[in-house]
């Protein structure tokens, strides 16, 4: 079982991506806390992707094979970053207000049970797993 979208750059795309994680999480018996953890994950990749990839951002999530757990894929063909930098200082004063930027990587790391991200100039490749764990 598999969804793939291709996401044109526009306000709120990344809301329909996030549907499709609620299906498909639900449909295949994943617990609602592991289905709203793995939505905002997805989330805050796309709003990156869309930000910093330069064009249409595509996702791609399915049940692995053989295994209970979610797969999830943002891809786009921006510049590029270094995965293994350190994120900007989040704690950052901007006009007297904390800043809210460079939490998104973060924020998906601990969402998600493994994440693999695989970034050259031209295309960014985030993968996100979540295990199923029923709600019973």
């Amino acid at each position: 079982m598999e969804v793939v979208l291709h996401l044109p750059v526009v306000p709120n795309v990344e809301l329909v991506a996030a549907k499709a994680v609620e299906t498909l999480g639900s449909a295949i018996g994943m617990s609602q806390s592991h289905v709203e953890a793995a939505s905002v994950a997805l989330v805050e990749a796309c709003l990156n992707a869309m930000e910093h990839g330069g064009g249409s951002v595509v996702v791609r999530i399915a049940r692995e094979p053989d295994e209970p757990r979610l797969r999830i894929e943002v891809e786009d063909h921006g510049r590029g970053f270094d995965p293994d930098a350190s994120p900007p200082d989040t704690s950052s004063r901007v006009h007297g207000s904390v800043s809210k930027r460079g939490w998104g990587l973060r924020l998906i790391r601990e969402l998600m049970d493994d994440v693999q991200i695989h970034s050259q100039p031209g295309r960014t490749l985030v993968c996100m797993w979540k295990n199923v764990e029923t709600a019973s």
